[in-house]
């Protein structure tokens, strides 16, 4: 028999509460996990508008062209600087995005970073162009950034370059959840997210 002035729970009482904060985290878990991810994916649109911005930002500041390279079926973005020339009298001469043949050769160009975006679980990236009304999936983008910070862009490595007259756009998609993150990529080449 208990006496009056005792107190405590009792093993139904505990088991109860035991049992509510285990269908309280069971229901909340899911929702966490996604969340996790949704994070992950709005790092990944992070790290690509930073890797716009770093490339125009070393094309002004160093004064040679800088190339950001998509490649779909890798998922990679790779920064590549143009090689600044030495003529015999001791001046520079800067590259521009046109001058450099071929920007995967060491002579001409140098790698800056590479970002893998098939490292990211979950994240389904896409780039398209500025055509209206949504733009064209491409699976290979070169855009261009010149020292005097004009944009410039082409869909065919072997192509030529253009000038970017309407925002590029990088699609970052949870592919579990559907939640997006857009970046975007204006004429003037300064990257942002999309709200």
């Amino acid at each position: 028999m208990r006496r009056r002035g005792e107190r405590g729970f009792t093993l139904p009482e505990l088991l109860a509460v035991v049992i509510i904060i285990g269908i309280l985290a069971a229901a909340a878990s899911p929702s966490f996990v996604n969340g996790m991810r949704d994070r992950r994916v709005n790092r990944t649109a992070m790290e690509i508008s930073g890797i716009y911005r770093l490339a125009r930002y070393q094309a002004i500041g160093r004064g040679t062209a800088v190339l950001v390279r998509w490649t779909a079926a890798t998922g990679e973005f790779q920064v590549r600087q143009a090689l600044v020339d030495t003529t015999a009298a001791g001046s520079l001469i800067a590259k521009s995005c046109l001058s450099v043949v071929n920007w995967t050769d060491p002579g001409e160009t140098e790698p800056v970073t590479t970002y893998a975006t098939s490292a990211v679980e979950l994240a389904a990236v896409e780039l398209r162009d500025p055509t209206a009304p949504d733009g064209v999936v491409r699976d290979n983008a070169d855009v261009c950034f010149t020292p005097r910070g004009r944009t410039f862009v082409r869909y065919d490595p072997a192509g030529g370059f253009a000038p970017l007259l309407g925002a590029l756009r990088v699609n970052v998609t949870n592919t579990r959840t559907g939640f997006p993150r857009s970046v975007f990529v204006p004429p003037n080449g300064v990257a942002r997210l999309g709200l």
